[in-house]
């Protein structure tokens, strides 16, 4: 069976949803194929937090004296499926060679012009689907155990500072103050007041693919099993259907390097997994923001009156097995930080983000094929930016001016 339409968007989470809505915007018909159940996605999954500090890739100028505890799951924030580091080691290797002060500089230039986009892109495209509600801005706080851990964000604090990103210090006396319910075992806390919340992320997702269906957009239920451009255009085959279209978006997350392989693009993608599970809170207690707890290695997000619980990464390939030791050893360190009550998660909630070596997305035209758009590898900040992603994705199909700069997120840029 053979359909036709304006654009076939690969992948259905927030970034496929996102451009689905700006092209429609732009009169497009859209149809999106993905196979897999929203409440799998990292953009059912996430903390939630619209993010204006995240202008850093994981790959620090510190990560390799730390590589010792990450290989032994001796570091709580990051683990490494051991199993699948052979698979990994390409990804591993251009990793550590972006981990130096000067590519994590760069990169948090880029970032920077991307992320601070991000919170008014969120509300445009929420208050287009009737969504407003469930986006707060009520900041969020990192939060310290020793004035040693304080210091060690020194350099992060300068660098936030430059790009004008709000990042207000607190004693254990403001953490009280703004979060009284939470246990006194912090010092010192960062306060980034320009950040926001989302209720719900699943709600929110749903919100948009509602939205793309009352606007004429199709979604597919079915796998993409190849990707062949042509001059006029893309065929998209999977599950017995072929789809051409005018142009083609591969946003399919941490599944997108193997789509791009079979054209040639060598782009390196590793999982960074990450499991959830949300409690009850004890009588009288309350919490009015996410929190990042620096050394348990946890977000903690208020959700629709329960908290979401989140671990930190783990490396991983994107079908390996769950392993629930992380979100097991969060659970118990942060049930000293506020008074946890019933879990309502019989099984953790697992997800795979696609991360590049560099910490950057992968946001552009294909180099040798002009009518596909890549659009993933966004990390643990997908959710945050897929909304303006969407909107750079809507802007090279129209062949406007990109509202980012994107030069430095070009798939090019692996020797694509």
């Amino acid at each position: 069976m053979t359909e036709h339409t304006d654009v076939i968007i690969v992948g259905a989470g927030i970034v496929g949803l996102s451009s689905a809505l700006h092209l429609q915007e732009r009169g497009l018909k859209v149809m999106l194929l993905d196979p897999g159940d929203e409440r799998r996605r990292a953009s059912f999954g996430n903390a939630g937090v619209l993010s204006r500090n995240s202008i850093f890739p994981v790959a620090s100028p510190d990560v390799r004296k730390r590589l010792i505890r990450y290989a032994l799951g001796r570091d709580i924030a990051v683990r490494a499926r051991l199993r699948s580091l052979p698979a990994l080691m390409p990804w591993v290797e251009k990793f550590l060679l972006a981990a130096n002060d000067t590519a994590w500089r760069r990169s948090a230039a880029l970032f920077d012009a991307l992320v601070s986009k991000s919170f008014e892109s969120h509300i445009a495209l929420a208050d287009l689907v009737g969504a407003r509600h469930l986006i707060r801005r009520n900041g969020w706080m990192r939060l310290y155990r020793s004035e040693a851990a304080f210091s060690g964000s020194a350099i992060e604090r300068s660098v936030l500072a430059q790009y004008g990103i709000a990042a207000e210090p607190l004693t254990a006396a403001d953490i009280d103050a703004l979060e009284p319910c939470l246990a006194r075992r912090f010092t010192h806390g960062l306060f980034f007041s320009d950040s926001g919340s989302v209720e719900s992320p699943g709600t929110l997702v749903q919100y948009y693919r509602k939205a793309v269906t009352a606007r004429g957009g199709r979604f597919i239920d079915a796998k993409a099993d190849r990707i062949v451009p042509r001059d006029d255009g893309v065929t998209v085959y999977g599950c017995e259907r072929t789809i051409e279209a005018r142009f083609a978006v591969l946003a399919a997350g941490a599944w997108s390097g193997t789509l791009a392989r079979t054209l040639g693009y060598r782009i390196p993608l590793a999982a960074e997994r990450g499991y959830h599970r949300h409690f009850r809170l004890g009588e009288g207690v309350e919490l009015r923001r996410p929190i990042h707890d620096a050394a348990g290695g946890y977000v903690m997000s208020p959700m629709n009156g329960t908290v979401r619980l989140l671990s930190g990464v783990e490396l991983a390939r994107p079908d390996d097995p769950p392993n629930y030791r992380q979100i097991e050893a969060v659970t118990r360190d942060a049930a000293g930080t506020i008074a946890l009550g019933s879990m309502l998660d019989e099984t953790p909630w697992m997800g795979s983000r696609p991360s590049t070596p560099d910490g950057l997305p992968v946001i552009g035209l294909a180099p040798r094929h002009r009518r596909l758009v890549f659009a993933f590898g966004h990390g643990h900040i997908g959710f945050a930016n897929g909304p303006i992603t969407g909107r750079i994705v809507a802007a090279l199909i129209a062949n406007e001016t990109p509202p980012v700069a994107i030069e430095g997120f070009s798939p090019a840029r692996f020797g694509a």
